[in-house]
């Protein structure tokens, strides 16, 4: 049997090239492919930290859409958006119809959505998605996705990344070369934002709670077709051998292991403008708490110039520089594996996370810590606004939950960070509920056994 991991871009690299995956698979005499974009350090690092590791490599080929099919997704994308907001009664979606910069793009946007607002209902853009699909066929880039996998020869392909369109054709040209299809949905917030561009066979989703999303915002798509795994990026939390002392931990990255840690995690400039003031506020509500170490996670994506003055204020706000490999764009940027060890020990022994709506209080979940929501307005005529980013549909996960603290103002950040490290328990009461609403665990198994025991169901003992 031989399985094609086709990982288009950098969003796959943690959780499966680093994750125990191809150990498994390896395990099980399965023949493995990876079929990918990737720099070429990304595969040496794969190989670093398991050289045992056994694969072939493919390139993967990006090709330029063609301008038809091209413009009708982006018509089914704007259409998406407008009937989950009536779906669900909530406006914020639409905020994820991102604007084009140039004039050309501009133009192609303002017509997307002139057409796409007339498919006002579920079955017209199935229809639509039917048109594209027929449209890619015609194209160079799946005539030659077809010759590759053609040379590839596997019996399932899974697709790390659910939104890249190019590796939607090539899904498409597997689909119709008779191999199985598999794709993964990468993150808590992709399915209401309608980014879907591919059709598999089978769908892996971190919980029931996804699955019934996906119902429901793709009626196309059968309930026996999607599997509940879990995400692998969560697995590593319960790998003890990643965990140091507080005091190696502390030791590496010139921290104090006398005192009690506070992490704050960082979002890009778009997500979260108003960062760099928010860890000031922080700052300044702690800077007389003299038992107290902020650590201070950037984004990997970016740099952290904004914050540059808050960190030269405030010398006890401690800078962890995530292990990543900067890139071009932000999908070539990637994860050393180094960098999961912070994050581990980061969530272990820090005991709390402050933070603008990030998943990173479900990191902290995973060693039942309560996380802190930021929740005030900093600057009410600036465009971003805090109070709408809580509407955001995958943060109606929360319903009837008492899932993380919020800090309301900058009087309550010293009150709830006490009250995160004396009374936890006290705090996000239901933590742990959220944690597993929103991804399956359980003890038997992790979640990269159970993708490989559904990718290779006649391996099993």
């Amino acid at each position: 049997m031989k399985v094609c991991l086709l990982i288009p871009d950098g969003i796959g690299i943690r959780n499966y090239l680093y994750s125990n995956i191809i150990p498994l698979l390896n395990d099980r005499a399965v023949q493995i492919a990876v079929w990918h974009s990737l720099d070429k350090a990304v595969m040496k690092e794969t190989e670093r930290i398991n050289p045992k590791m056994n694969f072939e490599e493919y390139q993967f080929r990006f090709y330029k859409e063609d301008p038809f099919p091209r413009f009708l997704r982006d018509c089914v994308g704007y259409a998406r958006l407008m009937v989950n907001s009536k779906i669900e009664d909530n406006p914020t979606i639409l905020d994820n119809w991102l604007p084009k910069k140039n004039f050309k793009g501009k133009v192609s946007n303002f017509l997307a959505k002139k057409l796409g607002g007339t498919f006002d209902n579920l079955d017209k853009i199935t229809k639509v998605d039917t048109i594209i699909q027929h449209q890619n066929r015609k194209s160079s880039a799946y005539k030659q996705y077809k010759e590759d996998l053609k040379k590839i020869k596997p019996d399932v392909i899974l697709c790390t990344h659910q939104r890249e369109p190019n590796a939607g054709i090539a899904m498409l040209a597997a689909n119709d070369l008779g191999i199985k299809t598999v794709t993964a949905i990468f993150s808590w917030d992709n399915l209401p934002k309608g980014r879907l561009p591919m059709r598999a066979q089978n769908y892996l989703v971190w919980s029931n709670y996804m699955r019934s999303e996906l119902l429901k915002y793709f009626p196309d798509i059968k309930e026996e077709s999607i599997q509940i795994t879990g995400t692998p990026q969560f697995d590593f939390y319960s790998n003890k051998n990643l965990i140091q002392s507080k005091e190696e931990f502390a030791a590496e990255y010139g921290l104090d292991p006398s005192k009690r840690w506070v992490c704050f995690s960082g979002d890009d400039s778009l997500t979260s403008p108003h960062d760099p003031i928010y860890l000031k506020d922080i700052g300044e509500a702690l800077d007389q708490a003299e038992d107290l170490e902020i650590l201070f996670r950037p984004v990997p994506v970016e740099g952290f110039e904004r914050y540059q003055s808050v960190l030269d204020k405030y010398p006890f706000i401690k800078t962890l520089v995530p292990k990543w490999k900067k890139g071009e764009l932000w999908n070539k940027f990637f994860p050393y594996p180094e960098d999961i060890a912070v994050l581990v020990n980061l969530a272990y022994h820090a005991d709390t996370v402050i933070n603008v709506g990030s998943t990173m209080a479900l990191d902290f979940s995973q060693f039942n810590k309560p996380g802190l929501y930021v929740n005030y307005e900093v600057d009410k005529n600036h465009p971003w606004s805090i109070e709408r980013v809580y509407k955001f549909q995958h943060f109606k996960t929360f319903k009837d939950l008492d899932a993380v603290g919020w800090i309301n103002s900058k009087d309550e950040i010293l009150p709830m960070v006490r009250k995160a490290i004396n009374t936890p328990d006290e705090l996000a009461k239901d933590r742990l509920k959220w944690k597993e609403r929103i991804v399956f665990q359980d003890l038997e198994s992790s979640a990269a056994q159970r993708i490989v025991n559904f990718l290779t169901p006649s391996t099993i003992q």
